[in-house]
C-alpha cells in the first residue's frame, strides 16, 4: 500500500498549503499505521491449554505461557485432563454475535465433544479473567478479575449449572445467569 500526496504550487499563500500538507500527510501515515495494526503480521497470537473431564466439560486458559503451577494442579485435582493446546481464536460466543473472546478452534471443541466450557484468561500478576460458554445461552463474561480462590470457589458453581443442579446462590431461572463471587 502506497499513498502519494502532492501539494498544488499555484496558491495564493504557499506557506498555507506547506502547513495543509503536513497535516494531510501526519494524518494519512496515522491511517497506515492504523491499517498496519489489523494485518495478520501484528495480529497478538495467544496460545491455549485446553482441559476436558469425562463429562465432556472443558476449561480453557489462554495464555498457557501464563499459566502457574497451582492454577495448573488445582484444575487437574477436580478430574480434568489435558487434551490439546495451540493457537488461540478471537470467536463470538453467540449467533446474534455478542461477546467475544479467545477459545480453541471451533474444529478442536468439536473433535473433543465439549459443548459447555469455562474460559480463563491469566493475567500477568496471577488474576484471572472468566468467560462461560453453554450453547443454550452463549458466552458470559463477568467483568471481575479474580484471585485463584475465587476460581476455585466458583468453578465447582459453574460444572454444578452445567451439569443442571442447583447451587445454593441459583435461582429459578438456572442457565440464565452464573453468579462468580469473589472473596
Amino acid at each position: 500500500m502506497s499513498l502519494h500526496i502532492q501539494c498544488l504550487p499555484n496558491s495564493p499563500n504557499p506557506s498555507l498549503i506547506a502547513q495543509g500538507c503536513n497535516i494531510v500527510g501526519k494524518f494519512a501515515a496515522f491511517l497506515g499505521f492504523l491499517y498496519l495494526l489489523h494485518t495478520p503480521a501484528f495480529a497478538i497470537e495467544y496460545q491455549y491449554q485446553l482441559f476436558k473431564n469425562q463429562e465432556d466439560f472443558g476449561i480453557l486458559v489462554f495464555p498457557k505461557e501464563n499459566m502457574f503451577e497451582k492454577l495448573n494442579q488445582y484444575i487437574q485435582s477436580i478430574n480434568f485432563i489435558e487434551v490439546a493446546s495451540g493457537n488461540a481464536v478471537m470467536r463470538f460466543g453467540s449467533a446474534n454475535r455478542d461477546n467475544q473472546t479467545y477459545m480453541m478452534p471451533e474444529s478442536v471443541q468439536k473433535q473433543h465433544n465439549i459443548e459447555k466450557f469455562i474460559i480463563l484468561q491469566v493475567l500477568a500478576d496471577q488474576g484471572i479473567l472468566v468467560g462461560i460458554y453453554d450453547p443454550t445461552w452463549g458466552l458470559t463474561l463477568p467483568f471481575a478479575t479474580y484471585s485463584l480462590d475465587d476460581v476455585k470457589e466458583n468453578i465447582q458453581k459453574s460444572l454444578d449449572v452445567f451439569r443442571n443442579k442447583k447451587s445454593i446462590d441459583a435461582s429459578e431461572d438456572r442457565g440464565k445467569t452464573i453468579l462468580w463471587q469473589l472473596n
